[in-house]
């Protein structure tokens, strides 16, 4: 049309007859490019024809090693190191991450929020305005005095030694995962966890402190789980922290607080021992000062695990325990300028967490 008819490029455009892959009108610098192709292809060959098995890229996956993708994002999708770079790392590929992106796209993974944790049940709601309603009304000066142990457990973790692990360990992701089309709102397959899935060694911690600010309780067990009995046999060691806590000034019957774990419900082993035990409303950790702590060991131990992984420098599991318990005490400290310590504040926090706790309707109250 150009030579031939000795058309104009504007009145080839115009004339609305050349048309690219998605049947749009081509513009000028388009056609003159097709046009210039064409006369340097030289007479008797058919037009230029691209290939687009790779796109430009110098590297592709091959049809097993996009199995092998797929494979370990259904396995491994629920632990928050499953990102596009540390699969690439672990199946040694030599494509980028946005490939390995599209390459699960592809088959039915997104990466998404994952979802929380549904709110509150009614049942629940009831027990926790029953609680809120009794001891809103407490003065921060109350809790100091009627907050003798307020105890609970926690599974620390100890990182793997073999460096790719412990990587894995300190990238964990806790907000996003890989989830198919309508996995995003079922919370019976992922729930939200703000603190990951937890790798390597698992090390249980049962621990409490008083209302005098003094993290005096320290339980070490095999398992994080305990029998009614064996939980009864430690309830005197309960007792001996208090006292620890308090040295003579210890209150004559002396209040446990903790939440509904079966096997902490021991209310007569606790009299027998002169305590009285008070249990906060189930599904109710946000109510539980100790869950702050817990947070702060957790946040301290991870920073100091990146140092250990900078300097390849590994614990052993007993180092870690005394890392942990060497930790625990520095949150009973007052910091010079301030009255208080970090516990302490937590006790006398108490009557504006239930506080927060009502005005969202006895939901959830925050830490």
């Amino acid at each position: 049309m150009h030579e031939n008819e000795g058309l104009s490029l504007d009145e080839i455009i115009g004339g609305g007859e050349v048309l690219n892959l998605q049947g749009e009108v081509v513009g000028k610098k388009a056609l003159w490019s097709a046009i210039k192709r064409v006369k340097n292809m030289g007479r008797g060959q058919l037009l230029p024809t691209t290939s687009y098995h790779k796109c430009g890229r110098t590297d592709i996956l091959t049809d097993q090693e996009q199995k092998d993708v797929v494979a370990f994002a259904k396995k491994w999708r629920s632990k928050r190191f499953c990102t596009c770079r540390y699969i690439k790392r672990e199946l040694k590929l030599k494509v980028s991450p946005k490939t390995i992106a599209r390459v699960l796209n592809n088959n039915g993974f997104y990466w998404r929020r994952v979802p929380r944790i549904h709110g509150l049940s009614k049942e629940h709601i009831a027990e926790r305005k029953v609680f809120v309603e009794t001891y809103a009304p407490r003065s921060a000066a109350w809790w100091g005095e009627n907050m003798n142990m307020v105890l609970d457990g926690v599974t620390l973790t100890m990182p793997p030694k073999p460096l790719s692990k412990r990587e894995k360990h300190a990238a964990q992701r806790i907000n996003n995962m890989w989830m198919r089309n309508g996995e995003r709102l079922d919370n019976d397959l992922h729930t939200f966890n703000r603190y990951g899935i937890q790798l390597g060694t698992k090390v249980p911690l049962w621990g409490g402190f008083s209302g005098n600010g003094e993290f005096t309780l320290r339980l070490r067990t095999d398992k994080p789980k305990m029998t009614g009995d064996e939980w009864k046999q430690r309830i005197p060691m309960v007792k001996e922290a208090i006292q620890d806590a308090y040295g003579q000034a210890a209150p004559e019957r002396p209040k446990v607080w903790h939440d509904n774990e079966r096997f902490l419900l021991q209310t007569k082993g606790y009299k027998d021992n002169g305590m009285q035990l008070i249990r906060f409303p189930p599904n109710s950790g946000d109510l539980n000062p100790i869950e702050n702590v817990w947070a702060w060991l957790r946040k301290d131990l991870a920073e100091r695990e990146h140092k250990d992984m900078d300097a390849k420098r590994y614990l052993t599991p007993q180092q870690f325990k005394q890392r942990a318990a060497q930790i625990l005490p520095i949150y009973a400290e007052v910091k010079p300028g301030e009255a208080h310590s970090r516990l302490q504040k937590l006790i006398r926090g108490m009557p504006a967490r239930l506080r927060r706790c009502k005005a969202n309707g006895y939901g959830r109250s925050g830490k």
